[in-house]
Protein backbone atom coordinates (compact mmCIF):
# COMPACT_ATOMS: atom_id res chain seq x y z
CA UNK A 1 0.00 0.00 0.00
CA UNK A 2 1.37 3.51 -0.62
CA UNK A 3 0.29 6.52 1.64
CA UNK A 4 -1.96 8.78 1.55
CA UNK A 5 0.28 11.91 2.97
CA UNK A 6 3.27 12.30 0.70
CA UNK A 7 3.37 10.17 -2.77
CA UNK A 8 6.03 7.66 -3.18
CA UNK A 9 5.51 6.83 -6.97
CA UNK A 10 7.12 8.68 -9.58
CA UNK A 11 4.31 8.34 -11.58
CA UNK A 12 1.79 11.10 -11.07
CA UNK A 13 -1.40 8.93 -12.81
CA UNK A 14 -1.02 6.48 -10.86
CA UNK A 15 -0.66 8.56 -7.25
CA UNK A 16 -3.98 10.41 -8.29
CA UNK A 17 -5.46 7.04 -9.05
CA UNK A 18 -4.61 5.89 -6.06
CA UNK A 19 -5.70 9.43 -4.14
CA UNK A 20 -8.94 9.03 -5.82
CA UNK A 21 -9.46 5.36 -4.22
CA UNK A 22 -8.56 6.32 -0.44
CA UNK A 23 -11.34 9.46 -1.14
CA UNK A 24 -14.04 7.06 -2.07
CA UNK A 25 -12.73 4.22 0.63
CA UNK A 26 -13.06 7.28 3.28
CA UNK A 27 -16.54 8.19 1.96
CA UNK A 28 -18.04 4.92 2.13
CA UNK A 29 -16.62 4.11 5.68
CA UNK A 30 -17.95 7.33 6.52
CA UNK A 31 -21.43 7.52 5.47
CA UNK A 32 -24.39 4.96 5.53
CA UNK A 33 -24.78 1.29 4.06
CA UNK A 34 -26.84 2.65 0.90
CA UNK A 35 -23.73 4.90 -0.39
CA UNK A 36 -22.08 1.92 -0.96
CA UNK A 37 -24.75 -0.16 -2.44
CA UNK A 38 -24.31 2.62 -5.04
CA UNK A 39 -20.58 1.87 -5.67
CA UNK A 40 -20.54 -1.43 -5.84
CA UNK A 41 -23.34 -1.54 -8.73
CA UNK A 42 -20.46 0.15 -10.56
CA UNK A 43 -17.39 -0.96 -8.96
CA UNK A 44 -15.62 -4.70 -8.18
CA UNK A 45 -12.53 -4.96 -6.11
CA UNK A 46 -10.81 -5.81 -8.89
CA UNK A 47 -10.78 -2.58 -10.64
CA UNK A 48 -8.60 -0.98 -7.50
CA UNK A 49 -4.98 0.21 -8.62
CA UNK A 50 -3.71 -0.67 -5.12
CA UNK A 51 -4.41 -4.22 -3.39
CA UNK A 52 -4.93 -3.11 0.02
CA UNK A 53 -7.62 -0.90 -1.55
CA UNK A 54 -8.91 -3.71 -3.15
CA UNK A 55 -8.94 -5.72 0.10
CA UNK A 56 -10.57 -2.39 1.83
CA UNK A 57 -13.39 -1.83 -0.53
CA UNK A 58 -14.36 -5.95 -0.20
CA UNK A 59 -14.65 -5.57 3.59
CA UNK A 60 -16.94 -3.31 3.63
CA UNK A 61 -19.04 -4.90 1.13
CA UNK A 62 -18.96 -8.05 3.25
CA UNK A 63 -20.18 -5.68 6.31
CA UNK A 64 -22.82 -3.73 4.12
CA UNK A 65 -23.85 -7.49 3.23
CA UNK A 66 -24.47 -8.29 6.80
CA UNK A 67 -26.20 -5.96 7.88
CA UNK A 68 -23.74 -3.32 9.55
CA UNK A 69 -23.85 -0.02 9.14
CA UNK A 70 -22.69 3.41 11.12
CA UNK A 71 -20.11 2.78 13.85
CA UNK A 72 -20.64 -1.20 13.90
CA UNK A 73 -19.51 -1.55 10.01
CA UNK A 74 -16.08 0.51 10.71
CA UNK A 75 -15.22 -1.53 13.99
CA UNK A 76 -15.91 -4.44 11.93
CA UNK A 77 -13.70 -3.63 9.39
CA UNK A 78 -11.03 -2.37 11.99
CA UNK A 79 -10.71 -5.60 13.06
CA UNK A 80 -10.48 -7.54 10.01
CA UNK A 81 -7.95 -4.81 8.97
CA UNK A 82 -5.64 -6.83 11.12
CA UNK A 83 -5.14 -9.99 9.44
CA UNK A 84 -4.54 -8.41 6.10
CA UNK A 85 -0.79 -9.47 4.68
CA UNK A 86 0.13 -5.79 4.27
CA UNK A 87 -0.80 -4.86 7.62
CA UNK A 88 2.75 -5.59 8.77
CA UNK A 89 4.21 -2.68 6.02
CA UNK A 90 2.29 0.23 7.48
CA UNK A 91 3.28 0.15 10.91
CA UNK A 92 0.12 1.40 12.38
CA UNK A 93 -2.97 -0.12 14.03
CA UNK A 94 -6.63 -1.00 12.11
CA UNK A 95 -8.01 1.90 14.19
CA UNK A 96 -5.10 4.32 12.42
CA UNK A 97 -5.39 3.33 9.05
CA UNK A 98 -9.28 3.86 8.72
CA UNK A 99 -8.80 7.20 10.17
CA UNK A 100 -6.69 8.23 8.05
CA UNK A 101 -9.34 7.03 4.80
CA UNK A 102 -12.01 9.21 6.69
CA UNK A 103 -9.98 11.95 6.68
CA UNK A 104 -9.61 12.10 3.20
CA UNK A 105 -13.42 10.98 2.73
CA UNK A 106 -15.10 12.83 -0.45
CA UNK A 107 -18.29 13.53 0.35
CA UNK A 108 -21.81 11.52 0.16
CA UNK A 109 -22.79 13.42 -3.38
CA UNK A 110 -19.67 12.52 -5.04
CA UNK A 111 -19.01 9.03 -4.37
CA UNK A 112 -20.98 7.56 -7.48
CA UNK A 113 -18.46 10.09 -9.48
CA UNK A 114 -15.11 8.75 -7.53
CA UNK A 115 -16.53 4.79 -8.68
CA UNK A 116 -16.62 5.98 -12.21
CA UNK A 117 -13.73 7.64 -12.00
CA UNK A 118 -11.74 4.15 -10.56
CA UNK A 119 -13.67 2.26 -13.30
CA UNK A 120 -12.61 4.53 -15.97
CA UNK A 121 -8.67 4.58 -14.69
CA UNK A 122 -8.87 0.59 -14.73
CA UNK A 123 -9.96 0.57 -18.09
CA UNK A 124 -7.55 2.90 -19.06
CA UNK A 125 -4.77 0.90 -17.98
CA UNK A 126 -6.70 -2.24 -19.67
CA UNK A 127 -6.97 -0.66 -23.21
CA UNK A 128 -3.35 0.93 -23.27
CA UNK A 129 -2.45 -2.94 -22.54
CA UNK A 130 -4.51 -4.04 -25.45
CA UNK A 131 -3.50 -1.56 -27.97
CA UNK A 132 0.20 -2.18 -26.97
CA UNK A 133 -0.36 -5.96 -27.78
CA UNK A 134 -2.06 -5.05 -30.64
CA UNK A 135 -5.58 -6.72 -29.58
CA UNK A 136 -8.11 -4.70 -31.70
CA UNK A 137 -11.29 -6.41 -30.90
CA UNK A 138 -10.21 -5.89 -27.13
CA UNK A 139 -9.19 -2.35 -28.06
CA UNK A 140 -12.93 -1.62 -28.96
CA UNK A 141 -14.80 -2.99 -26.37
CA UNK A 142 -12.79 -1.32 -24.06
CA UNK A 143 -13.20 2.26 -25.82
CA UNK A 144 -17.23 1.28 -25.97
CA UNK A 145 -17.01 0.41 -22.30
CA UNK A 146 -14.85 3.64 -21.17
CA UNK A 147 -18.00 5.74 -23.75
CA UNK A 148 -20.58 4.65 -22.01
CA UNK A 149 -19.21 4.74 -18.15
CA UNK A 150 -18.56 8.74 -19.62
CA UNK A 151 -22.18 9.18 -20.76
CA UNK A 152 -23.43 7.67 -17.61
CA UNK A 153 -21.35 10.15 -15.39
CA UNK A 154 -22.82 13.32 -18.06
CA UNK A 155 -26.33 12.51 -18.15
CA UNK A 156 -27.84 11.10 -14.55
CA UNK A 157 -31.37 11.32 -14.37
CA UNK A 158 -32.34 13.11 -11.06
CA UNK A 159 -35.99 12.34 -11.55
CA UNK A 160 -36.83 16.15 -11.91
CA UNK A 161 -38.16 17.57 -15.47
CA UNK A 162 -40.22 19.78 -16.50
CA UNK A 163 -43.89 19.22 -17.89
CA UNK A 164 -42.67 20.49 -21.40
CA UNK A 165 -39.61 18.43 -21.49
CA UNK A 166 -42.41 15.47 -20.83
CA UNK A 167 -44.77 16.43 -22.70
CA UNK A 168 -41.99 16.70 -26.11
CA UNK A 169 -40.39 13.09 -25.08
CA UNK A 170 -43.92 11.93 -25.07
CA UNK A 171 -45.09 13.41 -28.20
CA UNK A 172 -41.60 11.89 -29.96
CA UNK A 173 -42.56 8.68 -29.01
CA UNK A 174 -45.74 8.64 -30.43
CA UNK A 175 -44.56 9.65 -33.26
CA UNK A 176 -42.23 7.43 -33.49
CA UNK A 177 -44.27 4.60 -32.71
CA UNK A 178 -47.00 5.84 -35.65
CA UNK A 179 -44.26 5.88 -38.05
CA UNK A 180 -42.87 2.57 -37.54
CA UNK A 181 -46.30 1.45 -37.21
CA UNK A 182 -45.59 -0.31 -33.76
CA UNK A 183 -44.91 0.75 -29.79
CA UNK A 184 -41.89 2.29 -29.34
CA UNK A 185 -40.09 -0.33 -26.78
CA UNK A 186 -41.13 0.75 -23.52
CA UNK A 187 -41.81 -2.33 -22.63
CA UNK A 188 -40.13 -5.93 -22.31
CA UNK A 189 -41.66 -8.80 -24.58
CA UNK A 190 -44.11 -10.64 -21.77
CA UNK A 191 -44.02 -14.30 -23.07
CA UNK A 192 -47.39 -14.36 -24.26
CA UNK A 193 -49.02 -13.16 -26.56
CA UNK A 194 -52.84 -13.58 -25.19
CA UNK A 195 -51.16 -11.73 -22.01
CA UNK A 196 -49.38 -8.87 -23.91
CA UNK A 197 -52.71 -8.17 -25.41
CA UNK A 198 -53.77 -7.13 -21.93
CA UNK A 199 -50.80 -5.89 -20.27
CA UNK A 200 -48.81 -4.72 -23.42
CA UNK A 201 -45.77 -6.42 -21.75
CA UNK A 202 -43.69 -6.31 -18.36
CA UNK A 203 -43.50 -1.99 -18.41
CA UNK A 204 -40.58 -0.19 -16.73
CA UNK A 205 -40.87 1.51 -13.34
CA UNK A 206 -43.90 -1.46 -12.88
CA UNK A 207 -44.12 -3.70 -9.84
CA UNK A 208 -45.61 -6.99 -10.38
CA UNK A 209 -47.52 -9.40 -8.30
CA UNK A 210 -48.15 -12.90 -9.60
CA UNK A 211 -49.79 -15.07 -6.48
CA UNK A 212 -51.25 -17.99 -5.92
CA UNK A 213 -51.44 -21.23 -3.86
CA UNK A 214 -49.31 -23.68 -3.41
CA UNK A 215 -49.71 -26.55 -6.22
CA UNK A 216 -50.52 -23.77 -8.59
CA UNK A 217 -47.82 -23.21 -10.52
CA UNK A 218 -46.54 -19.72 -9.90
CA UNK A 219 -42.83 -20.32 -10.47
CA UNK A 220 -43.87 -22.99 -14.01
CA UNK A 221 -45.93 -20.02 -15.37
CA UNK A 222 -43.05 -17.12 -14.33
CA UNK A 223 -39.90 -18.84 -15.49
CA UNK A 224 -42.23 -20.65 -18.72
CA UNK A 225 -43.04 -16.65 -19.82
CA UNK A 226 -39.11 -15.00 -18.59
CA UNK A 227 -37.43 -17.22 -20.74
CA UNK A 228 -39.14 -16.38 -23.80
CA UNK A 229 -38.63 -12.61 -22.21
CA UNK A 230 -35.09 -13.42 -22.27
CA UNK A 231 -35.01 -14.61 -25.64
CA UNK A 232 -36.98 -11.47 -27.08
CA UNK A 233 -33.06 -9.86 -25.79
CA UNK A 234 -34.80 -8.59 -22.52
CA UNK A 235 -32.14 -8.42 -19.80
CA UNK A 236 -33.74 -10.75 -16.92
CA UNK A 237 -32.91 -11.59 -13.31
CA UNK A 238 -34.06 -14.04 -11.40
CA UNK A 239 -33.90 -14.27 -7.57
CA UNK A 240 -34.78 -17.91 -6.13
CA UNK A 241 -35.34 -17.86 -2.79
CA UNK A 242 -37.18 -20.98 -2.70
CA UNK A 243 -35.74 -23.16 -5.53
CA UNK A 244 -32.10 -24.00 -6.12
CA UNK A 245 -30.23 -22.42 -9.22
CA UNK A 246 -29.75 -26.43 -10.63
CA UNK A 247 -33.30 -27.04 -10.32
CA UNK A 248 -34.47 -23.62 -11.92
CA UNK A 249 -31.56 -24.49 -14.74
CA UNK A 250 -33.73 -28.23 -15.29
CA UNK A 251 -36.87 -26.26 -15.42
CA UNK A 252 -35.63 -24.41 -17.73
CA UNK A 253 -34.23 -26.71 -20.11
CA UNK A 254 -37.35 -29.09 -20.13
CA UNK A 255 -39.38 -26.03 -20.85
CA UNK A 256 -37.38 -25.10 -24.16
CA UNK A 257 -37.10 -28.66 -24.96
CA UNK A 258 -40.84 -29.37 -24.89
CA UNK A 259 -42.95 -30.74 -27.68
CA UNK A 260 -46.01 -32.36 -28.24
CA UNK A 261 -44.51 -35.56 -29.08
CA UNK A 262 -41.62 -35.80 -27.25
CA UNK A 263 -42.14 -34.28 -23.52
CA UNK A 264 -38.78 -33.97 -21.24
CA UNK A 265 -39.65 -33.31 -17.52
CA UNK A 266 -37.57 -31.72 -15.37
CA UNK A 267 -37.24 -34.49 -13.08
CA UNK A 268 -36.13 -36.86 -15.70
CA UNK A 269 -32.87 -34.56 -16.74
CA UNK A 270 -31.19 -34.42 -12.94
CA UNK A 271 -28.60 -36.69 -11.86
CA UNK A 272 -30.75 -38.78 -10.10
CA UNK A 273 -32.57 -40.03 -13.12
CA UNK A 274 -29.47 -40.72 -15.05
CA UNK A 275 -29.80 -44.88 -14.70
CA UNK A 276 -33.58 -44.61 -15.72
CA UNK A 277 -35.01 -46.10 -18.92
CA UNK A 278 -34.80 -43.18 -21.95
CA UNK A 279 -32.74 -41.02 -19.91
CA UNK A 280 -30.01 -40.88 -23.29
CA UNK A 281 -32.91 -39.77 -25.37
CA UNK A 282 -34.17 -36.93 -23.01
CA UNK A 283 -30.61 -35.44 -22.46
CA UNK A 284 -29.70 -35.64 -26.47
CA UNK A 285 -32.63 -33.16 -26.32
CA UNK A 286 -31.92 -31.09 -23.99
CA UNK A 287 -28.42 -31.12 -25.24
CA UNK A 288 -29.82 -29.85 -28.71
CA UNK A 289 -31.57 -26.64 -27.15
CA UNK A 290 -28.51 -25.70 -24.45
CA UNK A 291 -26.82 -23.26 -26.86
CA UNK A 292 -30.10 -21.24 -27.20
CA UNK A 293 -29.24 -20.42 -23.52
CA UNK A 294 -25.61 -18.74 -24.27
CA UNK A 295 -27.45 -15.95 -25.82
CA UNK A 296 -30.10 -15.29 -23.42
CA UNK A 297 -29.08 -12.03 -20.70
CA UNK A 298 -30.72 -14.07 -17.75
CA UNK A 299 -29.09 -14.52 -14.45
CA UNK A 300 -30.20 -16.59 -11.62
CA UNK A 301 -29.03 -15.90 -7.97
CA UNK A 302 -30.52 -18.40 -5.20
CA UNK A 303 -28.89 -17.00 -1.82
CA UNK A 304 -32.07 -17.23 0.40
CA UNK A 305 -33.02 -14.47 3.46
CA UNK A 306 -31.90 -11.72 1.16
CA UNK A 307 -33.59 -7.95 1.56
CA UNK A 308 -34.70 -5.66 -0.52
CA UNK A 309 -31.22 -3.43 -0.19
CA UNK A 310 -29.68 -6.73 -1.25
CA UNK A 311 -31.76 -7.44 -4.10
CA UNK A 312 -31.06 -3.89 -5.09
CA UNK A 313 -27.37 -4.27 -4.86
CA UNK A 314 -27.29 -7.36 -6.59
CA UNK A 315 -29.72 -5.83 -9.66
CA UNK A 316 -27.56 -2.46 -9.94
CA UNK A 317 -24.39 -4.58 -10.58
CA UNK A 318 -26.19 -7.08 -13.33
CA UNK A 319 -27.85 -3.99 -14.88
CA UNK A 320 -24.06 -1.97 -15.43
CA UNK A 321 -22.62 -5.52 -16.71
CA UNK A 322 -25.46 -5.71 -19.16
CA UNK A 323 -24.98 -1.83 -20.15
CA UNK A 324 -21.20 -2.85 -20.69
CA UNK A 325 -22.66 -5.46 -23.22
CA UNK A 326 -25.16 -2.56 -24.97
CA UNK A 327 -28.00 -4.55 -23.29
CA UNK A 328 -30.63 -2.96 -20.33
CA UNK A 329 -31.82 -4.93 -17.16
CA UNK A 330 -35.25 -5.14 -18.12
CA UNK A 331 -36.98 -7.60 -15.52
CA UNK A 332 -36.31 -8.67 -11.92
CA UNK A 333 -38.23 -11.28 -10.57
CA UNK A 334 -38.24 -12.30 -7.12
CA UNK A 335 -39.47 -16.18 -6.13
CA UNK A 336 -41.11 -15.26 -3.68
CA UNK A 337 -41.95 -12.35 -1.67
CA UNK A 338 -42.54 -14.27 2.04
CA UNK A 339 -39.31 -15.89 1.76
CA UNK A 340 -37.57 -11.86 1.82
CA UNK A 341 -35.67 -10.82 5.07
CA UNK A 342 -37.24 -7.51 6.23
CA UNK A 343 -35.29 -5.28 8.73
CA UNK A 344 -35.21 -5.90 12.32
CA UNK A 345 -37.47 -2.74 12.54
CA UNK A 346 -40.56 -4.54 12.19
CA UNK A 347 -39.31 -8.10 13.79
CA UNK A 348 -42.05 -10.54 14.53
CA UNK A 349 -44.78 -8.02 12.82
CA UNK A 350 -45.86 -9.83 9.62
CA UNK A 351 -48.11 -7.50 8.21
CA UNK A 352 -45.51 -4.39 9.14
CA UNK A 353 -42.58 -6.75 7.30
CA UNK A 354 -44.84 -7.10 4.00
CA UNK A 355 -45.77 -3.58 4.19
CA UNK A 356 -41.67 -2.85 3.95
CA UNK A 357 -40.78 -5.12 1.50
CA UNK A 358 -43.47 -4.72 -0.85
CA UNK A 359 -43.32 -0.95 -0.60
CA UNK A 360 -39.50 -1.50 -1.39
CA UNK A 361 -39.66 -3.78 -4.42
CA UNK A 362 -42.88 -0.87 -5.70
CA UNK A 363 -39.04 1.99 -5.05
CA UNK A 364 -37.07 -0.50 -6.57
CA UNK A 365 -39.02 -0.67 -10.03
CA UNK A 366 -38.52 3.12 -10.21
CA UNK A 367 -35.23 3.25 -9.44
CA UNK A 368 -33.50 0.61 -11.32
CA UNK A 369 -36.39 1.72 -14.46
CA UNK A 370 -37.10 -1.92 -15.01
CA UNK A 371 -40.21 -4.21 -13.99
CA UNK A 372 -39.85 -6.28 -10.68
CA UNK A 373 -42.22 -9.08 -10.63
CA UNK A 374 -42.51 -10.59 -6.83
CA UNK A 375 -44.42 -13.88 -6.53
CA UNK A 376 -46.70 -14.15 -4.04
CA UNK A 377 -48.86 -16.74 -1.60
CA UNK A 378 -52.34 -16.20 -1.17
CA UNK A 379 -54.84 -17.03 2.15
CA UNK A 380 -56.26 -20.65 2.47
CA UNK A 381 -59.17 -19.62 2.85
CA UNK A 382 -60.06 -20.15 -0.23
CA UNK A 383 -59.31 -23.87 0.24
CA UNK A 384 -62.65 -23.69 2.09
CA UNK A 385 -64.39 -22.15 -0.89
CA UNK A 386 -66.68 -24.19 -3.41
CA UNK A 387 -65.35 -21.93 -5.88
CA UNK A 388 -61.32 -21.95 -5.41
CA UNK A 389 -60.54 -19.06 -8.09
CA UNK A 390 -58.68 -16.06 -6.14
CA UNK A 391 -59.22 -12.54 -5.57
CA UNK A 392 -57.33 -9.80 -3.69
CA UNK A 393 -58.75 -9.66 -0.81
CA UNK A 394 -56.58 -13.33 -0.52
CA UNK A 395 -53.68 -11.77 -0.78
CA UNK A 396 -51.65 -12.76 2.06
CA UNK A 397 -50.69 -10.57 5.28
CA UNK A 398 -51.41 -7.32 4.25
CA UNK A 399 -53.09 -5.01 1.87
CA UNK A 400 -49.89 -2.93 1.16
CA UNK A 401 -49.39 -5.58 -1.43
CA UNK A 402 -52.58 -5.56 -3.30
CA UNK A 403 -52.18 -0.93 -2.96
CA UNK A 404 -48.16 -0.96 -3.83
CA UNK A 405 -48.69 -3.24 -7.26
CA UNK A 406 -49.46 -1.92 -10.52
CA UNK A 407 -50.56 -5.44 -11.78
CA UNK A 408 -51.92 -8.29 -9.43
CA UNK A 409 -51.86 -11.44 -11.54
CA UNK A 410 -53.73 -14.84 -9.74
CA UNK A 411 -52.58 -18.20 -11.11
CA UNK A 412 -55.11 -21.02 -10.48
CA UNK A 413 -55.39 -24.82 -12.05
CA UNK A 414 -58.58 -26.42 -11.22
CA UNK A 415 -57.58 -29.50 -12.10
CA UNK A 416 -55.15 -29.16 -9.23
CA UNK A 417 -57.96 -29.64 -6.83
CA UNK A 418 -59.42 -32.32 -8.62
CA UNK A 419 -56.83 -34.67 -8.36
CA UNK A 420 -56.81 -34.66 -4.90
CA UNK A 421 -61.01 -35.03 -4.77
CA UNK A 422 -62.02 -38.89 -4.66
CA UNK A 423 -65.63 -39.82 -4.78
CA UNK A 424 -67.24 -43.00 -3.87
CA UNK A 425 -70.23 -43.10 -6.04
CA UNK A 426 -68.90 -44.70 -9.10
CA UNK A 427 -70.78 -42.25 -11.63
CA UNK A 428 -69.78 -38.91 -9.74
CA UNK A 429 -65.89 -40.77 -9.87
CA UNK A 430 -66.30 -40.80 -13.91
CA UNK A 431 -67.16 -37.37 -13.86
CA UNK A 432 -64.83 -36.16 -11.91
CA UNK A 433 -62.26 -38.09 -14.44
CA UNK A 434 -63.66 -37.24 -17.63
CA UNK A 435 -63.39 -33.48 -16.19
CA UNK A 436 -59.98 -34.02 -15.27
CA UNK A 437 -59.03 -35.11 -18.40
CA UNK A 438 -60.41 -31.93 -20.03
CA UNK A 439 -58.77 -29.56 -17.68
CA UNK A 440 -55.43 -31.10 -16.50
CA UNK A 441 -53.57 -29.25 -19.37
CA UNK A 442 -55.65 -26.06 -18.70
CA UNK A 443 -53.94 -23.24 -16.45
CA UNK A 444 -55.69 -19.86 -15.89
CA UNK A 445 -54.04 -16.39 -15.32
CA UNK A 446 -56.56 -14.20 -13.76
CA UNK A 447 -55.05 -10.36 -14.21
CA UNK A 448 -57.38 -8.98 -10.82
CA UNK A 449 -55.89 -5.42 -10.89
CA UNK A 450 -54.47 -3.45 -13.51
CA UNK A 451 -53.38 0.36 -13.02
CA UNK A 452 -53.73 2.05 -15.82
CA UNK A 453 -55.45 -1.50 -18.27
CA UNK A 454 -57.69 -3.80 -18.70
CA UNK A 455 -58.35 -6.35 -16.51
CA UNK A 456 -59.70 -9.78 -17.17
CA UNK A 457 -59.27 -14.24 -17.39
CA UNK A 458 -56.48 -15.83 -19.92
CA UNK A 459 -56.59 -19.81 -20.09
CA UNK A 460 -53.74 -21.05 -21.11
CA UNK A 461 -51.96 -24.50 -21.93
CA UNK A 462 -49.61 -26.25 -19.29
CA UNK A 463 -47.41 -28.63 -18.82
CA UNK A 464 -46.58 -29.17 -15.63
CA UNK A 465 -44.11 -31.77 -15.43
CA UNK A 466 -42.28 -30.24 -18.02
CA UNK A 467 -42.70 -26.47 -16.43
CA UNK A 468 -44.27 -25.09 -19.76
CA UNK A 469 -47.14 -22.63 -20.20
CA UNK A 470 -48.01 -21.51 -23.37
CA UNK A 471 -51.04 -19.32 -25.39
CA UNK A 472 -53.38 -22.25 -26.13
CA UNK A 473 -53.25 -20.63 -29.95
CA UNK A 474 -49.14 -21.73 -30.07
CA UNK A 475 -49.73 -25.78 -29.18
CA UNK A 476 -52.80 -26.11 -31.08
CA UNK A 477 -55.73 -26.03 -28.99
Amino acid sequence: MKTMNAPLVADKDLQERFDTECMLLGGLLSNSAVSHRAVAAILEPVHFSDPFNANLFRLIGEAVDAGMDGFQKVHWVITKIRELPAITELKATGSEIVARYIAHAAPQIGLEGCARLVRYDHLKGNLEVATEEGDIAEVERLAAEMERLSSTQKSKDEGIESIAQLGDRLLNKLNEAYRMGQPVKDFAYCGSADLGDLLGGWRRKRFYVIAGRPGMGKSSVTLSLLLRTAQKGHGVMFFALEMGREELTEMALASMAWSHDNRVEYRDISSAAVHREGFEEKFRRVLDVAPRLNDMPFLIGDRGGLTVAEVRSQALTYAQRLAAEGRKLEVVVIDHMGLMRASERYAGNKVSETEEISNGFKMLAKELDCAVIALAQINRGVEGRDDKRPGLSDLRWSGSVEQDADVVIFVYREAYYLERLKHDDPDDEARRSVKLGELRSRIEIIIAKHRGGPCGNIEMFCDMGCAVVRDQAVVGF
